[in-house]
């Protein structure tokens, strides 16, 4: 379901420090973020990622937002992956899972928290869902507004169960902000 309605949000502006010559510290840059289409209605904004941990981003010019992510585009083997998801009126996010520790923090909107034995959460502004390897969805249950949450994923060991690692899934057609 999807109502047209368009996204009220504006694009989230991103600030990125570093060191000029003399180890003074400085901004290096300042702007929007560029969004990815999403294989929902909606967008996503990578503030940031980093192809390991710790990272080596502190001695580089390399901005971590153009940072390539195999597999799902959700988190780097290794890595982190910063990121702004808008998720339009009525959208339902496919079921999914990685192998990582997700640190959800909802800003705007209501959302509900779709898990895979059936439970849903109702999650709101300020609420944070901690995903940890666990197949769930999202679904924005309003007709008419807008949700935006961070989501900050960190590389993790899958899960384990009965001595099996639970694969990265996604029961869908396509994952968060691949074409």
């Amino acid at each position: 379901m999807s109502s047209g309605a368009p996204n009220p949000f504006p694009t989230p502006r991103r600030i990125v420090t570093g060191h000029n010559e003399q180890g003074v510290a400085i901004v290096k840059s300042d702007g929007p973020l560029i969004a990815k289409e999403a294989a929902f209605e909606g967008r996503s904004h990578v503030a940031w990622s980093t192809g390991k941990t710790p990272a080596d981003d502190n001695n580089t010019d390399f901005d971590g937002a153009e940072r390539k992510i195999p597999g799902f585009g959700l988190v780097p083997r290794g890595g982190t992956n910063c990121r702004w998801t808008d998720l339009g009126p009525g959208v339902d996010v496919a079921m999914h899972r990685t192998a990582s520790v997700d640190y959800n923090i909802v800003f705007s909107g209501e959302l509900i928290l779709v898990l895979e034995d059936g439970d849903e959460r109702t999650v709101g502004p300020g609420d944070i869902v901690l995903q940890r390897g666990t197949l769930h969805g999202w679904r924005n249950p309003s007709s008419t507004q807008w949700v935006r949450m961070l989501s900050v994923l960190v590389d993790a060991e899958a899960a384990v169960l009965g001595g099996t690692a639970l694969p990265d899934e996604w029961r869908g057609e396509t994952a968060m902000g691949e074409p």
